[in-house]
Order: C-alpha cells, then structure tokens, then sequence
C-alpha cells in the first residue's frame, strides 16, 4: 500500500537492480533463427499468437517459441538473462529499464489504452459514493500493477481531472484478486480491465465509473523489444518478427474469431474468457510515435526526470 508515487528511477530501482546486467549469449546467424518471445498473460498479445501459430513468423524465417510469465519484470529478466530473445513488457517496466541503462530496442508497440478502447475501467464498490474523478480524493484505489500500463493510464485520466494522485491511495491487486478484495470492503474501488470488468459488475460488485477512454493522451500499454546485441546480430531475424507481427494485427482485425482461439491456446483459457477481453487498440507499425506518446505521458506524471529518446530506443538495421 501507498499513498505517494516516486519517479520512475525510484520506483524500479528493486526490480531492475534483481535483473542484473547478465550478458545476452550470442546466437549464430542461421537462415531460421530460434527466437524465444516471452509475454505476460492477456489477449493484447494476439498477434504474436496468431503469427506464431498461423505461421506468419516462420514464413518469415524466424522459428518462434512462446515463453509466459507472470509480469514485466520477469519479461526483462528471461530477455536480460538470454532465455527469452524478445519480450513484451508494460510501457513504464520498459521505460525504467531504459532509464537505468539496459540497452535495449524497441521492435513494436502492442495496444495503447485510451481513446477509441474500453477494455480498462474503474469500478466503485457497491455502496461507496464517488462520482467523479475528485470524489477518489482520500480513497483506497487497487491497481494491477504499479506504474503498469493500467495503472498509468488511471494516473493520466486523475491528472487531467486535475486531482493530485498522491492523495489517492494505492493498493497493489492483480486482476484475478480484485473482486475477492471488493467484497472484502478492503479498497473503495479498482482499476481493471476486461474480462474482469464485465465479471466483478455482473457478480454485483460495483459500478464502472469511467473506461478512462475520456482522456486526452493515448497511451502506449507495452513494447516488443530486444537487446541491442541481439538485435544488431540477426537483423534478419528482427525483421522476420516485425514482418509476422505486422500480419499478425492483420489477422486480429480480419479473423477475429480464430484470433480469439489462437490466443486462448496460447494463455490456456476458454475461448469465451479471451473474448470478453474486447476490442484491442493494436499499434500501428510507426514505434517512434508512440514512445514519443509514452515520453509525453511519463513526463508529464513526473515519473521520469527525461525523456527516452525514440531515434536511439527504436531498432533501425546497422
């Protein structure tokens, strides 16, 4: 629990320090490179599932494997420690890896939360009264994960309803926990996303007080990227992911059934759990313009001091 947030150089201290700066082992160039993608848990995800097993990756000569973990943090460190080769990690775990000197390219950008999605939300207990952004003044709010894509999505939405977010108190709750501590009466709401949004009001639980799709700012949710040595050292093979991923979001748009399937085989859910997810924002091919988006939004929330700069940060073949 707390109730004042720290730069973001503060803050991933802890979990950046635990990752070391273990060197990535080189690979041989081959004309089809074994490349391990490491991800958390959620349907925006899907089109890397959909080229892994649509086979979008492997036309391209990249021989894929898929590597869950249970957050970003484990992301960077299965990438740091060579035994992932790409990983998707939340937006701000990925800007403080930057920031604290882990060499790392960014090859795309997954989904962003704002604007045109409303698969996030904040949902007040049964029985609290807030009705407005200022209403969360002094109350307990559950978040994901701090500094995670939700969660800086929620801070967004907060400041430009002009409330000071030191004076909401955090709780930190992953998805699946958030409607056992509703009904504890432990928080006075949580900021979720779907499926588990639909699930907590339908079991009565609460009322959804905004999608935070009402902000100004789009805001990157997380990044696909590499290490640079890695990168440098098969660009092939980078440009193999970026090409499948490219026919991946295509596929999300144009099957979304089989992309809804695809995707449960991968997370091991039902296929009806990944179809409550919702409708997914997915990147569009420009990376600089969202880590552009992404410095706009971390500088502006005073969790970093400076911005990551996208002509260094996005990969481009030496």
């Amino acid at each position: 629990m707390r109730n004042n947030r720290k730069p973001l150089r503060r803050v991933c201290t802890w979990s950046i320090a635990m990752l070391g700066l273990a060197a990535m082992p080189g690979l041989a160039q081959a004309e089809n490179v074994k490349a391990a993608i490491a991800f958390t848990p959620t349907a925006a995800v899907a089109p890397v599932f959909d080229a892994h097993t649509e086979g979008f990756f492997a036309k391209a000569g990249l021989d894929t494997s898929l590597l869950m973990q249970d957050n970003s943090v484990g992301v960077v460190a299965a990438v740091q420690a060579g035994n992932a080769q790409i990983g998707s990690a939340a937006a701000g775990v990925f800007f403080g890896a930057i920031e604290h000197g882990l060499d790392y390219v960014a090859l795309g950008c997954q989904t962003t939360f704002g604007p045109g999605t409303d698969v996030l939300g904040v949902i007040v207990r049964k029985g609290v009264n807030i009705k407005s952004a200022a209403d969360l003044v002094g109350k307990r709010v559950a978040v994901p994960g701090i500094n995670g894509g939700t969660d800086v999505t929620f801070q967004e939405w907060l400041h430009e309803n002009g409330v000071d977010r030191s004076k909401v108190t955090d709780v930190e709750v992953k998805y699946p926990q958030q409607a056992d501590i509703l009904r504890g009466n432990t928080v006075d709401a949580v900021v979720t996303s779907e499926p588990y949004l639909t699930r907590i009001v339908n079991a009565g639980l609460g009322t959804v007080l905004t999608h935070l799709n009402d902000i100004k700012l789009s805001v990157p949710d997380s990044f696909y990227f590499a290490t640079r040595d890695w990168a440098n050292a098969h660009p092939q093979a980078v440009a193999a992911f970026v090409k499948g991923l490219k026919e991946g979001v295509d596929f999300a748009h144009s099957n979304p059934d089989k992309s809804n399937q695809d995707a449960a085989a991968a997370l091991n859910q039902q296929v009806s759990v990944v179809s409550a997810a919702g409708k997914q924002n997915f990147c569009s091919e420009d990376v600089a313009s969202y880590v552009q988006q992404l410095n706009s939004v971390m500088l502006g929330l005073n969790l970093a001091q400076d911005p990551i700069d996208p002509t260094t940060v996005v990969w481009k073949q030496p």
